[in-house]
């Protein structure tokens, strides 16, 4: 691709149907500087486009970002991608009529830091996206402003033969077969490569699907095991609570039958002293089960009481808790705020913050994400791999020692080498840290031993 070929710049955007707004590039400098906002783009992330157009409004570069906009429809002021750097250092894409133009994606981006930044096209039958863009800019390239020359002669399919020698061209036809099959190499090779980019997009985009797919099954089998866990410890507090209650019960009935037990024989042995002292029996047993009817209920109003005492005090102590990671989040956002003015300075003047984490790679950190992921790096980059900081961990631990974890005799693990998983997302655990055909007796595998001996 020709870069001096390059006569105006496009941006693009895409909804679900195909491109939705189409501007020159000065307007979208506009709304990365903050003058103008997009309303239509509020709270929203969106697909963008940018082209190099030639002087037959022919795309000759694009790069496919993505950028976010607020609730006011103005864009992120962290946003900073390189585009023009982008577009002229991008990978061979297809060909929109002059040839294979240079093309920056995310499966192919020479700036690997920028990779999250930007997006994969359609390229499915009906759905193309280069197929959007080129009608896009054939339709409204004249009305948005785009530099067109209708005399510009249209680009080569194949350079033009090289003519050193004044001797008589012996035959016409030979030459023309052989620009014929030059032609239809050329075709060829472009179809190749776009297929080829067409299949690195849809694996890369179903890798995603399934990594996202995985992180939130993570994420709810978490939620669901803290629930059961809650539900658990509820159920024993409830049940030790009613053993409790249910011995007290036995307590006082066998205090009732001792008591009456006692009555009984005191009956019995002055039944001869006459019906006055058999009515004084009976008023005295009458009185103590009332005074033991009130016991019990006066036992039963202190229990709910207590209970009553205790849930209280509980929400005070949530209460309290709650004032207390509220104001250490103040005093942390009050310690920060310089701190986050600086950072903030520091990007506007177009430096980034990037650090590495194995299985991340060199991650880009705004100044807004630098508090997190200084309070937790690990957590920070266990997100960009797309697993749970539990996942992370476990694999790092496997990252940086690569041993079977079975338990052999005398509780020891087996320690031999297994293979090491280099993605987060496909490590298992407890199945690619082991290897099942060498314990628990750790007997010799000659096949494992030659792959670990050839890595």
């Amino acid at each position: 691709m020709n870069m001096s070929s390059v006569t105006s710049e496009a941006v693009l955007f895409f909804g679900e149907r195909g491109v939705t707004k189409s501007m020159l590039y000065s307007d979208f400098e506009a709304i990365l500087d903050g003058m103008v906002g997009v309303p239509e783009f509020a709270d929203e992330e969106m697909r963008g486009a940018y082209c190099m157009v030639d002087a037959r409004l022919t795309v000759v570069g694009m790069v496919l970002f993505l950028i976010n906009f607020d609730e006011d429809g103005m864009a992120d002021t962290a946003w900073n991608v390189p585009l023009r750097h982008l577009a002229e250092h991008g990978g061979p894409g297809p060909d929109m009529g002059a040839g294979p133009i240079r093309l920056a994606c995310r499966s192919q981006c020479p700036v690997a830091w920028h990779q999250e930044q930007l997006w994969d096209p359609a390229m499915k039958p009906g759905a193309n996206d280069f197929v959007f863009v080129r009608d896009v800019l054939r339709e409204r390239g004249r009305k948005m402003g785009l530099y067109v020359d209708d005399s510009a002669p249209p680009p080569p399919l194949t350079p033009p033969p090289v003519v050193n020698a004044p001797q008589q061209i012996p035959t016409v036809a030979p030459a023309a077969e052989s620009r014929k099959a030059e032609q239809e190499r050329v075709r060829l090779a472009r179809t190749i490569k776009e297929l080829r980019l067409r299949v690195q997009t849809l694996e890369n985009g179903h890798r995603e699907e399934v990594a996202q797919l995985r992180y939130a099954q993570q994420q709810k089998e978490e939620i669901l095991s803290t629930q059961l866990e809650k539900v658990l410890m509820q159920f024993k507090t409830l049940k030790s609570q009613n053993e409790a209650l249910r011995e007290q019960n036995v307590s006082l009935k066998e205090q009732v039958g001792s008591l009456n037990h006692s009555l009984e024989e005191q009956a019995r042995k002055q039944a001869n002293q006459g019906g006055e002292i058999e009515i004084l029996t009976e008023q005295y047993r009458l009185a103590l089960a009332q005074r033991l009817e009130e016991e019990r209920a006066r036992l039963v109003e202190q229990m709910h009481a207590k209970e009553l005492e205790v849930l209280d005090r509980e929400e005070k102590i949530s209460a309290l808790e709650q004032d207390l990671r509220e104001a250490r989040r103040e005093q942390i956002k009050m310690a920060n705020s310089g701190a986050q003015k600086l950072l903030e300075k520091l990007q506007a003047l177009g430096l980034n913050f990037i650090a590495f984490h194995p299985g991340a790679g060199h991650v880009s950190i705004s100044a807004q994400e630098i508090s997190d992921y200084m309070q937790n790096p690990i957590a920070y980059a266990a997100r960009k791999c797309l697993v749970t900081e539990e996942h992370y961990r476990a694999w790092l631990r496997h990252y940086e020692n690569p041993v079977c974890q079975v338990e052999c005799e005398n509780s020891q693990i087996c320690g031999k080498r297994v293979i090491r998983v280099d993605v987060p997302n496909q490590f298992k655990p407890g199945a690619s840290d082991r290897n099942a055909n060498r314990c628990p007796k750790c007997r010799s595998d000659s096949a494992i031993d030659n792959v670990l001996k050839f890595k």
